[in-house]
């Protein structure tokens, strides 16, 4: 399971970083490296105390809405996550699969090449709003057909607000770092994914 797992979020973490790869050789190449580029670098913060008030505040903020946006929606199934059940053994495969397959992959197309593409032309505000609501989109898309009205609408809602949020720390907490958003990210997925494990 682990293998497969790895397997799988090489391939989505390159498939993700295929349109930014080009995007960057063609505008940016000369000018600066293209980890940089995408926001994977440190930063600094004047107030760590205020930051990790903030950086706890959305992580457990969109745990805690998401949790109720589970129970809102009324179709579980769809929530269902492929390792329901498999208790602890799952755990690696549940961690590769959640920080690399699904939050690294992410982060990279939508904070740090959409989000930060579009800052450039729209400013940030305008962005964080067009790329959050492309981010929800595209979670509906996935379960298009196979749900409720009132769980398709809690399927856009919560990414929308969870990626403003990510946007939000990462432009203007943390100098523009994606590490913030992937930290979160990757640590809803695998607490959720974890739950369902041990059902």
């Amino acid at each position: 399971m682990f293998i497969s797992a790895l397997t799988d979020a090489v391939v989505q973490v390159i498939l993700f970083s295929i349109i930014p790869l080009i995007w960057w050789v063609v505008t940016a190449r000369k000018r600066e490296n293209f980890f940089h580029w995408l926001g994977f670098h440190k930063f600094k913060t004047e107030n760590r105390r205020q930051y990790l008030i903030w950086f706890l505040g959305i992580l457990a903020g969109s745990f805690v809405v998401g949790e109720f946006a589970i129970l809102i929606r009324g179709d579980l199934a769809i929530g269902d996550s492929a390792y329901k059940g498999l208790g602890l053994a799952a755990v690696p495969s549940i961690v590769m699969f959640s920080f690399i397959q699904t939050a690294l992959s992410e982060e990279i197309l939508f904070r740090g090449f959409l989000l930060k593409r579009m800052a450039n032309s729209f400013g940030f505000r305008t962005a964080n709003i067009i790329h959050a609501a492309i981010f929800a989109v595209i979670h509906l898309l996935e379960v298009w057909g196979q749900t409720s009205f009132v769980a398709g609408a809690v399927i856009v809602i919560y990414p929308f607000v969870v990626a403003l949020l990510l946007g939000y720390i990462n432009e203007k907490k943390s100098d523009g770092s994606i590490y913030p958003s992937w930290l979160i990210h990757g640590t809803l997925n695998t607490v959720e994914h974890i739950l369902q494990a041990m059902m």
